[in-house]
């Protein structure tokens, strides 16, 4: 018995490389140093060449912070994109006899990238509205999505002020 057990131990070891890409008696160990290999818990080596007090390369730790600064941003951007959507902001033309409400629409990602804005409502002054043109009315609404627009545009740029300073933060003041 003693003999057979051996002797299927034996047979299996020897059929296992029998099913594998390479065989043990064909590897060469080598052992070969790449510059692609990371240190997952620090910075790589300091460069001996480097000057004094030049900072190593990022390791794993460094990375999973900036991950983590990265997700705070993002959560920040949404929180602003949510502010600037429930704002109001008008635009006008006329003297102020026509008022145009338009709202931020945040970018809905990744099928549509770009955040935009909709005129959600239109005030027109009726005594105005007796005494105008057609031509002179579509001018003026017009004038008051463009004016709406450019607010909206403005109080955006406001806003993401915020994010710019923590990107610059992230980014080492490369942003």
């Amino acid at each position: 018995m003693k003999t057979a057990t051996i002797a299927t131990l034996l047979l299996t070891a020897s059929s296992a490389t029998a099913f594998s890409t390479t065989r043990i008696s064909n590897v060469v160990a080598t052992h070969q140093s790449s510059s692609t290999s990371l240190n997952l818990f620090g910075s790589k080596p300091k460069d001996p060449n480097a000057p004094e007090g030049a900072p190593g390369q990022p390791g794993m730790m460094d990375q999973l912070a900036m991950f983590k600064k990265a997700q705070e941003i993002a959560s920040k951007k949404k929180r602003l994109d949510d502010e600037l959507a429930n704002e109001t902001i008008t635009g006008s033309a006329a003297d102020g006899n026509i008022e145009i409400t338009v709202k931020y629409i945040p970018p809905q990602l990744p099928t549509n990238p770009t955040p935009g804005y909709e005129a959600a409502e239109v005030n027109i002054n009726e005594e105005y509205l007796e005494g105008v043109s057609s031509e002179d009315l579509s001018v003026a609404l017009v004038e008051a999505i463009r004016d709406g627009e450019a607010k909206a545009t403005a109080r955006v740029g406001e806003k993401y002020k915020e994010l710019e300073e923590d990107m610059k933060g992230i980014m080492g003041g490369l942003a």
